[in-house]
Formats: structure tokens, sequence, C-alpha cells
């Protein structure tokens, strides 16, 4: 690696020379700010004739040894090409509106274009395709068709109205040349110019998840190269799912190979640490991931596949943690290992399992840890068949216990009869469904929301109606899914009375949902409690709990009974198996094994946390500290480092209370923590 000071002019300058903006690199997006503090900079040194130069920052590139030859010198920019691109738009405006005509030959021919060479190589400055068309038309003139929306575009056309207003337009050519830059030249057999890169953008603004990934896997190709993996595989990728969801694709194939999700944050190291232990080459990663986007853009974009309603629904819901495993098994069923029938019963099965669960108040976090291996773990049943995926699927299921546990149809009816169902994530979905059921003209949710038929605000009129326990049945009932229901115009219903809001509905109303309401004599609790059942007899058999389907296999799931730290249960009496804590799996022997491992791991992770847990009133137990820097504030220390002991004489229900806690105050939650236990 060469690095030394510059002038922009002598590096612009230098004869027979492209700059090559590479394919993986993004869009040029300095906005009009950024450049006004370039033009002020170049204006003030330009107008002090003592001060001799400006730094402008730095500019790391490498040599395309592709073309590398004494008639043309390509050089690859890693870093700097905002920098770059609007110093040769400044150059540009000045060329366009300067008179003397030896000054803009010499702007023109020094820095725009390589006056000997052919049309291809030309133009000094290469971007990458989408701006190098609006840069190609620039340089030519051709304002009629050019993209005025670019922002190549604009900014030459703001330093061209600020160039007029200033009007002294040879200070600012002598402003330009005051401008000094760092080069750093990198040599791609000796340097890495990927950990340089991330070096250099570790301090400034920060690269997307997505823009790391490109880079790593185009960055150290030759130019040919970068160019072909770009535009057969990678561009096509961000066709199909848009580079804002990039980062989350990658993250859920990750998981589809590696059966554990990465933290979000880290989804740029995991896919590092993944193509590195794994071995592989780039063009046939590449294969593959554009084949799994060809799957996951059915996830955000359902439209013809014969499966489109399912997953419009699972999108509707916004369950993403279930991408993993549908990757793998809409990848199955396009081999034609898993057939049609197999899949949609699979489909109906997750949604079921999820609508439950949301019913049931079970903590959706959970299920990250259920379907991030769960294909995997079907894959290894015993006797396992593709023909009965769905058994096999549902029968994994059916043996889950704690927080990832199907809920049956006794637990199912028990809260969806009784449970304020208007503040459910998702109540609409689950209106819409039911309404949808079995109807042939389809309502869309757009159009749709909620109405309360027993009005949230009483009138005298809805109190006669309720009789002399009208509070009790209000407080009670009001948001009970038997009270509600789907309107298009709920502000023409309002508080109207019974009879009214009857009337409205019948002329108005083509729901099925309020037809109950329509043929209703009477509205109290009991017709309430009656539209309840009604409604979870219909709710019961759309999301079905398929029993049928359980083969009764004996297997081992040593998983199948684990808690986060949302759940509050008994654990008298039981073991933990092992717990999981920033994705690192740990076996234990004992709860007083679990409670020490997981505080070792905390204060190793934080230390400042940690010792704030010393002095913190939450740890001071009855008869002694829970935490503490002195041994004898504990009846039965361990010392976790020097000057910080864990009080250990606790029984397992408190044990994990204090587990808890000590979680909270890192800022964990949900399933970031996990246990498992036996009998």
């Amino acid at each position: 690696m060469e690095a030394r000071q510059i002038s922009i002019e002598d590096f612009l300058s230098s004869n027979k020379t492209r700059f090559i903006i590479p394919v993986y690199q993004r869009n040029y997006d300095w906005k009009e700010k950024n450049c006004l503090q370039l033009f002020e900079d170049i204006k003030n040194i330009g107008l002090q004739g003592e001060r001799k130069s400006h730094f402008m920052g730095s500019i790391v590139y490498v040599a395309n040894s592709d073309t590398d030859s004494i008639d043309l010198k390509e050089y690859v920019i890693i870093d700097g090409q905002q920098r770059l691109t609007t110093s040769t738009l400044f150059l540009k405006a000045l060329y366009d509106v300067i008179d003397d005509e030896d000054l803009k030959d010499e702007i023109l021919e020094s820095f725009l274009i390589n006056k000997r060479l052919d049309e291809k190589n030309k133009l000094k400055l290469k971007p990458i395709k989408k701006d190098d068309d609006v840069f190609k038309k620039l340089l030519k003139n051709d304002f009629d068709t050019i993209d005025t929306n670019s922002n190549i575009y604009k900014n030459y056309n703001f330093f061209k109205n600020q160039m007029i207003k200033f009007g002294d337009f040879k200070s600012l050519y002598l402003g330009f040349k005051k401008l000094f830059i760092v080069h750093i030249a990198l040599n791609r057999r000796d340097d890495n110019p990927q950990l340089i890169f991330e070096s250099i953008n570790s301090t400034g603004v920060s690269l997307s998840q997505s823009d790391l990934i490109r880079n790593f896997l185009l960055m150290d190709k030759e130019a040919d190269e970068q160019i072909e993996l770009f535009e057969n595989y990678w561009f096509k990728i961000e066709e199909n799912l848009t580079s804002e969801n990039i980062s989350n694709f990658i993250r859920d194939y990750l998981t589809v190979k590696q059966n554990k999700i990465p933290n979000k944050d880290d989804t740029y190291e995991a896919f590092k640490v993944f193509v590195s232990s794994e071995n592989m080459q780039t063009k046939g990663l590449l294969i593959e991931l554009l084949e799994y986007s060809k799957i996951y853009k059915t996830f955000l974009f359902p439209h013809n596949e014969i499966y489109a309603q399912n997953l419009k629904n699972l999108k509707q819901l916004k369950i993403g943690v279930v991408y993993p495993f549908l990757l793998s098994v809409i990848s199955s069923f396009n081999k034609q290992l898993i057939n049609e029938q197999e899949l949609f019963v699979t489909l109906e099965i997750i949604e079921s399992y999820i609508i439950r669960r949301m019913v049931c108040n079970k903590a959706t976090n959970a299920l990250n840890k259920v379907f991030a291996s769960l294909f995997s773990d079907i894959l290894e049943m015993p006797n396992f068949m593709y023909e009965q995926f769905s058994k096999y699927f549902a029968t994994i299921l059916f043996s889950k216990r704690g927080s990832a546990i199907f809920p049956d149809d006794e637990e199912f009816r028990a809260d969806f009869t009784s449970r304020d169902a208007y503040n459910l994530k998702n109540i609409k979905f689950i209106l819409l469904r039911l309404e949808n059921k079995e109807n042939n003209e389809k309502v869309d949710i757009a159009t749709l929301s909620i109405e309360h038929f027993m009005p949230q605000t009483l009138t005298n009129s809805w109190r006669a109606k309720l009789g002399d326990n009208y509070q009790l049945i209000h407080d009670k009932y009001l948001h009970n899914i038997g009270n509600l229901s789907l309107s298009g115009d709920n502000t023409q219903l309002g508080n109207k009375s019974f009879e009214d809001k009857k009337y409205i509905l019948k002329e108005q109303s083509r729901l099925k949902l309020n037809q109950y309401f329509i043929n209703a004599i009477n509205w109290d609790d009991k017709e309430i409690n009656r539209r309840a059942d009604v409604l979870f007899e219909e709710a019961k058999i759309l999301w079905e709990y398929p029993k049928e389907l359980d083969l009764k296999l004996d297997f081992q799931d040593t998983d199948k009974e684990f808690y986060t730290l949302d759940d509050d249960i008994d654990i008298t009496g039981k073991k933990p198996l092992y717990f999981e804590l920033f994705n690192e799996k740990h076996t234990v022997k004992s709860w007083n094994d679990l409670y020490v491992n997981v505080v070792k791991i905390l204060v190793d992770f934080d230390y400042d946390i940690a010792k704030s847990l010393l002095i913190d009133d939450d740890f001071s137990g009855k008869k002694q500290r829970i935490i503490s820097s002195m041994e004898t504030d504990c009846r039965k220390p361990y010392e976790i480092k020097e000057s910080y002991f864990l009080e250990t004489n606790l029984s397992a229900n408190s044990i994990m209370t204090y587990v808890k806690l000590i979680c909270e105050k890192f800022g964990l939650s949900g399933s970031d923590f996990v246990y498992t236990i036996r009998d």
C-alpha cells in the first residue's frame, strides 16, 4: 500500500487515465448541502492568497490489471467516489460558465477527457451504470433526454448557478487547484482491499449491511469479473428484493444454512465467517443466493404463485421469522420433493400456529427459535418421507412445550372468547379472515375498520338496553370479540342506539359478520358471549388444530420445552438442560450452574453495567445482598471475578427471578435468553 498527499489537480490530470467507480459501489448520492460546503471551501481558499492548500479527504484505489497498459491506466475507486465525482461536476460546471478559451481547453483536456484515446475510453470518470448514462449526456451537453432527477445533473446545475452568482471564475479555478487529497494506492496481490475499505468506513457514514455484503463479494475481483458477477447475479438479486430487503434476506439465508439466527446488526460479519468456513466460491454462492432470492421475492411481493394468498396472509401477520423455514419448504416444492397438497397444508398449519399463539398471548419472539432449525429437525425425524411432510411438521409442533407450545382447542377457546380482542395485534386480520371464510365475494381489509356494536361511549339508550348492570357489562365486554365487527363507515354507526345500528347494518352492510347483530333481539352480556362462541366455532375450523396429522412418533426433541425471559413458570422440581445467550448454547447441570454462568458471560460482556449492579438496590435481599463487592455480604458467595460476588443460597425460582432481572439490566428481552428444562 502506498499513501501520499497530492493535489486533486495532479491526481485528476494524470495522462491516459480513467477513474472507474466499480459496480458494487452505491449510486452517487451527495446532496446540495455537501456541494455547498465544497463550493464555499473552494471559493474561500481561492480568495485567500496566503492559503496554500485545503485538505478534502482521501481517495483509495487499486489498479485494474485487466486493462492496465502503456496506453491506458484504470484506477478502480474503492473509497472516495463522492469526492471524485463531485470534483468532476464542479469542473464541468466551471468549463461551461467560463469564457477564457485557453482555460476551457485546459479544464477539458486535463480533467474531463483523455484527448487521444478512443470514444470508449475518452471520459476520465466512469461512474456506475445508472450514473454513467447521465454523466455521458452531461459531458456531451445532451440536456434534452437527461434525467433531471439524478444527483449528477442536480449537483452540476447547483454548481453552475452558484458560479454565475459569484462571478469570479478564475478565483474558483485557483481555489480548486489548492485542494489536496491523500491518495492511497493498493496492490491487489499484497493488500486486502476489503479490510482497508471496512477500516476506512468504520469512522465515516456507516454503510448498510447490504452494501458491505455486496462489496465483500465483488471487491477483490478484477473489473471484468466484477461486472459479470454483478450484472448476472447481484443486480438480479437486488432487482428481486430491492436493496432495503437484502440484509434480512441474507440473515434468513444464513439461518437456513446454519440453523441459528445471526444478530441483526451482525449479519455482515456472520456472512463473512460463513463464506470463509464453508470455503465457498463467489460465483457458486451468488447462483444459490439468486435462486433463494426468487423464492424470497414471493414472500415480500406475492403475486400469481399458486400459494400467493397464503403468503399474503402471512405477510399481513408480519411474522418474518417463518421465512427461513419457508425458504426451505418452497425450495423443496420447486424441486418437486414436496407436492402441492403438502405445501398448502403446511402453510395452513403455519397460519393456525401463529394465530392461536397470538390469541393465547404466547410470546412471538419465541418463534425465532422454533423456526430457525425447524426444517432440518423435520428431516431428522424417524423414517421421514417428503410425501408426508405436513404430518411430520404438525407432529413436531405438537411436541413443543413452554414458549413454543401449539395451543389446543380448549386453550384457544378460553382466550378467544374472553380476552380483550380489540387491542389484540392483528385483530382486523382475524375478523377479515372470518368474514371471508367460505365467502365468494372477498372483502378488502383496506376499506374496513373495527366497529364496536355496543359503543365505546354509552348513551342513555344503551344503558337502558344493557339493564341495571350496564357499567359492569360495558367494562367487561366492550372489547370482547363478541362485540366487535368490521365496518366500511363506523362514523355513521357511532353511538347510535341498538335499533338504529341494526337498521343501518341491514340496509347498508353486506358483511357476513354483521348478520348476527341484524338478527339479534337484544344485546347484553349473554348475547355477546353467544356471538363469541359462534365466532370461535368458525375460528376453530379456519385455524385448525390438526390433531389427526399427529404421527405419534417416539423421538427425542430436547428443545421442545424451552422458555424465554417473558415466561413466568414454577420450576420447582425441574432441572435445566441448557441455556442460550447471545446465540451461544451452554449445557448446565443445575440452576446454580446456569445462574453463575449467565452472570459470568454478562460481566465479561459489559463490566460497566455489571459494576452498577453492585450498588443497585434491586439486588438487596432480605438478609444479604445478591450481588456485592464484599464476600461477607453473601451467605454463600461465589466469586465471579475479583471483588465481584454472587449470592448462591437461593431457590430455583429465586434464581430465575434474579437471572431475568440481571438480563433486564443489560437490556435483554424476550428470546435474547432461552433456557430448556427437563422434569
